[in-house]
């Protein structure tokens, strides 16, 4: 528009300009035979003639001799006037050619454009000049108003070629931003508010790249959701391994600890992320795997025993290479097998193999040795022979003991896993009491009083006759070790937890020798005892309390021993009140 604007005005002046030139050269034409007429006679006609023909054409006219003298002048006196002879359009008319000046004038204070011919003078006979000079300023005028014109049309045009583009603008970049805003939830993983780019009213180039850009969010997505899939199915593995995983990085740094791992160093994961390893594996033996891995990229395994507090705990680690996606070194991943209770049950194995070996043995090497005495002569005599029967036949219920109370445990075992105990809720009291006559007898020949304290109104959970051999099985053991003329207490008691379930206490008590401190966590295992002489001499089987355990998990319940050496034992059976 400016160019426009230029190109129009500068074109329009100089045609404007042309015109004037040629109109002003023709006025002078049509006066100047009339000039060249009176310049025969005396001055004042001429100037007379001068000033009213310039006065009616609005016209300048100004008559000049061969020396620049002015001779006459529509305007002004002539007497008065400089000389002309050195003005730019006069000096080519006194040449002999017509000449043109636009500039502006002293004597009128205006732009003007003078135009100059050659005319012959009479009086002198020499050429003199016709110059004829009409004002400029209605042409600059209407060429200033020809531009605030253009001018105004040029702001509107702007005006409308701005709206035009902003429509334009908002047109590409509205879809640009909600691809902008769209990417921008991609990049914040927000897929549950992804941004889905309408195509309407788009340029097709433009609802092409919409599209592209739709189904590249959509498979973005996609995969976003099965990664989070496959990462919550690998966190939820991870965090239930019972192995002990640690990842680390490749400047020993840890990543990341499962809740295994943490429970085994007794430290929250939120806290050892991102810590060295040396601040949280204190183990020589662990440090040193962890380098042999980064510095070699091979797997380790060693058995390692660690210590909590004076417990020890023993563990077969691994540690293998961490890799990236182009199968280079960036860490190691530590597995740590806990190998305690295993052998612990290992251990629990042996013994009860060889316990129950033993316990068979003993009563089956005192029959065979019994009746091959009896067979090799002994029958013969009748007292040695009833004393040897008599042995034999308690041997016999020894082993006949043993074999009733391991099928009483397996039976209970398998019911307890099959969920065949029928339990209901019924009166404790009863259940006391039924165990107190059973072994009464037992009781009166040491001497021994039992008293049961128990509020009949307690309610529990029970398969009465597993709970009476439970409870006779602990009355046995207590008249068993207690002394002569001692007492025993059976107490039955009701609590609650800070939850608010109503539990029910069974407890029995003695005065009995007590147990060490040493044998209280074996003391349930399966022909475990503290003093294997006496315990035989007690008549015992070994098997009474594993039958007791294995009773109270049946209920739910649990037991528990309390004993000081030399002042006695309580063994306690705590049972839900309700059924779970």
């Amino acid at each position: 528009m400016l160019l426009a604007a230029w190109l129009a005005t500068t074109t329009g002046r100089s045609f404007y300009i042309e015109r004037l030139k040629e109109e002003v050269r023709e006025r002078a034409l049509l006066i100047q035979p009339t000039i060249t007429t009176l310049s025969r006679g005396q001055d004042q006609p001429l100037q007379e003639f001068v000033r009213q023909t310039g006065r009616r054409a609005a016209t300048r006219i100004t008559v000049i001799d061969h020396d620049g003298v002015v001779l006459a002048d529509s305007n002004e006196d002539h007497l008065l006037m400089d000389n002309h002879a050195t003005r730019s359009e006069v000096v080519p008319a006194l040449a002999g050619e017509t000449g043109y000046s636009l500039r502006e004038s002293k004597t009128l204070g205006e732009s003007m454009l003078y135009a100059a011919i050659p005319i012959e003078l009479r009086t002198s006979g020499h050429r003199g000049v016709l110059r004829l000079a009409i004002p400029t300023t209605p042409v600059e005028a209407m060429l200033i108003s020809l531009q605030w014109r253009m001018f105004g049309i040029g702001l509107a045009v702007i005006g409308l070629a701005a709206l035009f583009s902003l429509y334009c603008a908002r047109r590409i970049s509205r879809p640009l931003e909600e691809m902008k805003r769209g990417a921008e939830q991609l990049t914040r993983g927000r897929i549950d508010q992804l941004v889905k780019i309408s195509s309407e009213n788009m340029s097709l180039e433009m609802a092409g790249l919409a599209g592209s850009i739709n189904q590249m969010a959509e498979q973005i997505n996609r995969r976003i959701r099965i990664i989070i899939q496959q990462r919550n199915e690998l966190e939820a593995v991870f965090s239930s391994m019972a192995d002990s995983v640690v990842a680390i990085d490749a400047d020993k740094n840890i990543i990341r600890m499962n809740q295994a791992a943490t429970a085994l160093f007794a430290l929250p994961s939120e806290v050892v992320k991102g810590k060295a390893v040396q601040g949280v594996i204190r183990n020589a033996y662990l440090l040193e795997m962890i380098d042999c891995t980064l510095i070699h990229n091979t797997q380790q395994a060693q058995k390692i025993t660690l210590y909590n507090g004076t417990d020890p705990i023993i563990l077969q680690t691994h540690t293998v290479p961490l890799r990236d996606e182009d199968n280079k070194s960036m860490g190691v991943l530590l597995v740590m097998n806990d190998l305690t209770k295993l052998n612990r049950l290992e251990h629990i194995r042996q013994d009860f193999v060889a316990n129950v070996s033993h316990e068979l043995k003993t009563p089956i090497t005192a029959i065979k040795g019994y009746v091959e005495t009896l067979l090799d002569g002994a029958l013969d005599d009748q007292d040695n022979a009833r004393r040897f029967l008599e042995i034999v036949v308690r041997q016999a219920n020894r082993l006949d003991a043993i074999v009733d109370d391991l099928l009483t445990l397996s039976r209970i075992e398998d019911q307890s896993n099959t969920k065949e105990i029928t339990l209901t809720k019924g009166e404790v009291g009863p259940v006391l009491e039924s165990a107190l006559q059973t072994c009464a007898l037992q009781a009166d020949e040491k001497n021994i009083t039992v008293q049961i304290e128990c509020d009949k109104e307690i309610l529990a959970a029970i398969n009465q006759p597993l709970l009476e051999q439970a409870v006779i099985n602990l009355l046995h053991n207590a008249i068993a070790y207690s002394p002569q003329d001692s007492r025993i207490t059976l107490r039955c008691a009701g609590s609650k937890t800070m939850r608010g379930e109503e539990l029910v206490h069974l407890s029995v008590a003695d005065n009995g020798p007590g147990i060490a401190k040493e044998h209280l966590p074996r003391l349930f295992e399966r022909f475990y005892r503290c003093d294997k002489a006496r315990s035989r001499d007690q008549g015992g089987t070994g098997l009474g309390l594993a039958i007791v355990k294995h009773i109270a998990q049946a209920h739910d319940g649990t037991v528990e021993v309390e004993s000081i050496p030399g002042k006695g034992s309580t063994f306690s059976i705590t049972l839900p009140a309700t059924i779970k």
